[in-house]
Formats: structure tokens, C-alpha cells, sequence
């Protein structure tokens, strides 16, 4: 497919550029041709050749404003070359005067201009022209037709596509391992300290169903996404023996025998665990069928077990959390959709059924907020809120739910959950894993890298940092510099009830996406104030409610259940919710 993209791309090449001395026909009616010969003029400006910019004069002569799209892409990657003049020209004769590209691209936004017939299969051929053939699957012909946002706005970020690697999968390790990793990869050390995690370093953290997970910023700044299962199974040192660990998902095993009809002998690594030990035969999925147990050897029955096992793994749930760096939001999705089916862009039915989706990164932007793509269906979705953008599943009402997950320094979190583990620093990629390595100079400056035209600073400076909330139809930001001094906020989104708690997080040398550890719960009836310690809520009816990740418990055990929210620079959640309500103002 990507072949073809490039051969395309070349033959278009062929038609449409002019051997010296030869004067092209411009047809400005025929917009595809058109487009066509504008990319042709920027390629062999690209490539040192021989200008001929006369199409630029033609279309900008043509007063048609349906080509200003096309020519702010070009523009674009225009903008330091002998092409810029020409271009902006034509910008100003179809626009009015702006400043520069990013003026004209600013304006195009907050306008939501009109773009020409055929301008979904330009922006494709034109990213892969200059940057990567890949680009092409997303701009496939008539995609802009089902598209729900305005395709002028995704620009690119300066990468290839998954040029930003999403992990899948990672490795996760104990914190013992952990600390051993640390000093194993001693390059990764700041300022002599090669603690991993460093006490105060930040974590996205999470817990479902007694797994707790913790994922270093410092990891995450550079690959922006991880695909994952968030799950365990106890295992045991003997069939109805003592529990000795979790063995936790999706790692694989290989099963070498059984004993009776209950039990699996496995081998394998997970964090924290002994390579071999006892599973539940209800603990395991088989990765090859699901009568595998039966095809082992018993050792009840004193049979010998396989050298090489059956593969199998924990069953867990299929998370994935996108973390726009540039907007300072990391959104944890459930990504289990089910009987998952849409309409191709050719009219035929495509039925998934159950899927799980995995994520990469386009290596595009949309006011500055991730634009990422499932590897399923191609479809390109918008990071910050979970929506398709464009693609086959622009226009299926398919929407990620968000889930739970908080930013906290490790120290808190380990002391919460001294059964945590920790992404390995072993990712299988090549990267500066120091502390303070990738994006310190953005996080800890007030301007922004990309074009983001739909802001609001009377109130709040655009890397003010705030809690996100969006519930039953109704956005809502919670400053932390207001819910910090507060800690417990007692508040109303939509139709549901909320409790928040926020809880500082230490000052460090750099700043990275944090400042608190944010929890929201739906609070009902209750109100709640601070209780006997950091980790204990009262509520006015004088019981105690005890805070974890996955609800709030009271003494007599009910469950308040948590809410997914997640931090964001403000200028990344008021760029797509600027009906946003603010609390405390």
C-alpha cells in the first residue's frame, strides 16, 4: 500500500511538472490538477530544481478561496524556502494579509474554512511528498467527506508516523528490580542520583482490581502512549499451596504441566514473581485453545512435563493511555469496543465484532493536541478527547471512555501500594530515559511549540495546569493552584455529584505535567471533609471513608465509585472545551 502511495505520488510528478522551458496549463476549475501542480512546485523547490512558480500566480489570479487550505499546507513546509514568497503571495490575494504561516493558520481555524474537492487526497500525497509515505493511509480519497472536524486543522508535529513509538505491552518490573535498573543503566543518571524511580519523580498510576501500575513521566515523555492489560492471577508454589505472588497481565507463559484438573504448572516473568509456580486453571487464558490444560501432562498421575509449554497469560483489562506531551494531558481510555462495525469508504459493511484497538501516533497535531491512530481500522482520534476524527470510524459514534488514573510522586505512590510494579527502563528503544531529558525546555517555558488558535487567558495563563472533568454532556476545570489549598472539594458536573482530592505533590528543579495527585468520586448524598489522616475522608454523618484508587469505602463498606478525570495544561482542554465551566470562578 505504501508503494503504490510513493509510485502514485511519482507519476503525479511526471504529468504535472513542466520540462524547462515548457509552460504549463493551468486550469484553476479543475481543482485535483490543480492541487496536483502546486505540490509539484513545492517538490522541486524541495529538491533544488529548476522553479517554475507561475501556478501560485494562476490560482492566487483565480480569486477562488477554496484554495487557501491547500496553500497553507504548502506554506508550511515552505516557510524557509525561495517557494514562501509566492505562496503567502497567493494567500494575501485570496485571504487578506496575515502574519506568516501561522497567522494564516491561526485564521483558518477559528473560521473553519472551506477546503476544495479532492483536498483530503492533497494533504496526503503532500505529507508523503516531504515527510513519510505512511501519511497516505490516513488521507485516503473521500475521507474528508465523513471527517468530524475540519482537515485543515491537523498540521505536522515533526515526526514520521510512529516516529513517537507507542509501547505495547511493556515490561513491568518490581520496585526491587527497578532500583537495580537504575543503577544498571547508569546513563540515565541525573546529578549522580541514579534512583528509578527517584522519590520524587512523577508517575502516571493506576489500579484496577488490585493491580497497581506505575509509569515514569520521564519514560512516557518520550514514547507519549502505552497500550497495555491492567490484570493479575495469585500464583502459587504448589496446587492449593501458599500464594507467593501476583502474576500479572497479559505477560506470557508457557504451561508444562498440570495436576489433576484445576491446576497449571507455568513458566515464565513477571514482575515480582518466581519464574515458576501454580495458576488456577479460571486464572489463565490460553493463547491456542481453551481446552489446552486437558493436552498437558499430569503430574498427579505421575507423568513428566513438557520442556517446551503451551503459551497462556493472565486475563486483564485492555487499557491505553494517550499523554499529549505539548498539552500536558495524559488520559487513561478503555479501549474494549464492542461488536465494533462500520461503513467503508467504498459502502461495504465491515464487521469487527468484539476488538480491542491499539493505538500509535500519526505524528500530526490538532491545536497542539495529539492526533493519534488505532493500527485496526487506521482511523485517526483526537487524544484529548477521545473521538474519532476522521477516518472509518469518523462517523460509527464510537467514543473511548476514560478511566481513572492519577499523576503523583513514586514515593507516595509506592507507599500506597508497596505492591506496585514500574515500567521497566529496558523498553527495547533507544532514548535519553534521564529525568528532565525530553521537553523540559517547553514544560518549563510559557510558550507554546504549535499553533493553537481557540485560547483563553483573561483567567487562566494557557500552562496553568488543571483537573478535567467531563460528565453527563458538561466540562469543568478545577485549577490546581485553587483545589490545592483546599484539598477536598465538594462540587456538582452535569448531574453527578463529585468529591475531589487533591494532594500536592513535592517541588522539584523542572517542571513536568503534575503539581497534584487528583482523585474525583462520585460523592452522592455525602459531603466530605478531611479525616484522620492524608488517606481517610469524614463525611457530615461522622463516618469514615477510607481513599483508593477505585473507590471511596466506608466503615460499613460501602463504595463510592471513582470518576476518570485527568490533568491538562489549560490552554490543551479549553482548545477543544471552551464551554468549559471553571470552578471557582
Amino acid at each position: 500500500m505504501n508503494r503504490i502511495a510513493g509510485m502514485g505520488f511519482t507519476l503525479w510528478l511526471l504529468i504535472c511538472t513542466a520540462a524547462p522551458g515548457m509552460t504549463l496549463d493551468y486550469d484553476t476549475a479543475n481543482y485535483r490538477k490543480t492541487m496536483i501542480q502546486m505540490l509539484a512546485a513545492a517538490h522541486d523547490v524541495a529538491r533544488g530544481r529548476e522553479m517554475d512558480l507561475s501556478v501560485f500566480d494562476a490560482v492566487a489570479a483565480s480569486g477562488d478561496p477554496l484554495y487557501v487550505a491547500p496553500l497553507i499546507d504548502i506554506a508550511y513546509f515552505g516557510r524557509s524556502s525561495a517557494i514562501s514568497e509566492s505562496v503567502l503571495g497567493a494567500l494575501d490575494a485570496l485571504a487578506g494579509a496575515q502574519p506568516g504561516w501561522r497567522g494564516y493558520f491561526e485564521w483558518a481555524g477559528a473560521n473553519n474554512i472551506a477546503a476544495p474537492p479532492h483536498y483530503d487526497e492533497f494533504k496526503g500525497q503532500l505529507l508523503a511528498a516531504f515527510v513519510d509515505t505512511e501519511f497516505s493511509r490516513f488521507f485516503q480519497p473521500g475521507v474528508g467527506e465523513s471527517a468530524a472536524i475540519n482537515l485543515v486543522e491537523p498540521v505536522w508535529g515533526g515526526v514520521t508516523v510512529d516516529g513517537i513509538p507507542s509501547l505495547v505491552n511493556a515490561r513491568q518490573v518490581s520496585p526491587r528490580d527497578a532500583r537495580d535498573e537504575g543503577h544498571q543503566f547508569a546513563d540515565f543518571c541525573r546529578d549522580g542520583d541514579c534512583s528509578y524511580p527517584a522519590a520524587d519523580e512523577l508517575v502516571f498510576g493506576l489500579s484496577f482490581a488490585g493491580d497497581s501500575r506505575a509509569y515514569p513521566l520521564r519514560l512516557l515523555n518520550w514514547h507519549e502512549m502505552f497500550n497495555d492489560v491492567i490484570g493479575q492471577a495469585p500464583l502459587y508454589d504448589a496446587p492449593d499451596g501458599v500464594r507467593v505472588c501476583d502474576f500479572r497481565a497479559p505477560t506470557e507463559f508457557e504451561a508444562r504441566a498440570r495436576s489433576g484438573e484445576g491446576w497449571a504448572l507455568i513458566h515464565g516473568r513477571s514482575a515480582g514473581c518466581p519464574r515458576d509456580g501454580w495458576l488456577r486453571q479460571e486464572h489463565i487464558q490460553w493463547l491456542s485453545n481453551e481446552n489446552a490444560l486437558d493436552s498437558l501432562p499430569d503430574l498427579a498421575a505421575g507423568e513428566e512435563p513438557l520442556e517446551e509449554g503451551i503459551a497462556g497469560q493472565a486475563p486483564g483489562r485492555p487499557v491505553m493511555l494517550a499523554y499529549c506531551t505539548l498539552c500536558g494531558a495524559g488520559v487513561l481510555y478503555d479501549v474494549n469496543i464492542a461488536d465494533l462495525s462500520y461503513t467503508n469508504l467504498d459502502g461495504t459493511l465491515v464487521e469487527l465484532g468484539d476488538t480491542v484497538l491499539e493505538f500509535g501516533s500519526t505524528g500530526m497535531l490538532m491545536r497542539s493536541n495529539k492526533l493519534m491512530y488505532d493500527r485496526n481500522t487506521d482511523t485517526v482520534w483526537n487524544a484529548i478527547t477521545g473521538e474519532p476524527a476522521f477516518g472509518p470510524l469518523a462517523s460509527s459514534g464510537v467514543v473511548l471512555d476514560i478511566l481513572p488514573v492519577v499523576v503523583t510522586d513514586w514515593a507516595s505512590w509506592i507507599e500506597e501500594h508497596p505492591n506496585t510494579s514500574v515500567l521497566s527502563l529496558d523498553t527495547g528503544f533507544r532514548r535519553n530515559y534521564t529525568n528532565g531529558a525530553a521537553y523540559s525546555d517547553y514544560f518549563n517555558s510559557a510558550d507554546l511549540m504549535f499553533p493553537s488558535w481557540q485560547q483563553d487567558t483573561a483567567l487562566i495563563e494557557n500552562k496553568e495546569m488543571v483537573f478535567a472533568l467531563r460528565l453527563g454532556g458538561q466540562a469543568k476545570a478545577y485549577p490546581l493552584a485553587t483545589i490545592i489549598p483546599e484539598r477536598i472539594v465538594n462540587d456538582r458536573v452535569g448531574a453527578t455529584n463529585v468529591a475531589i482530592i487533591a494532594e500536592a505533590t513535592p517541588e522539584r528543579d523542572f517542571f513536568e505535567p503534575g503539581g497534584a495527585a487528583v482523585r474525583a468520586y462520585a460523592r452522592g448524598d455525602y459531603e466530605f471533609v478531611a479525616g484522620a489522616d492524608d488517606m481517610t475522608l469524614q463525611s457530615a454523618d461522622g463516618s469514615n471513608w477510607r481513599i483508593t484508587e477505585e473507590a471511596l469505602i466506608a466503615e460499613n463498606g460501602e463504595r463510592l465509585k471513582r470518576i476518570g478525570g485527568h490533568l491538562a495544561f489549560w490552554f490543551g482542554w479549553f482548545g477543544f472545551y471552551p464551554d468549559t465551566l471553571v470552578y471557582g470562578e
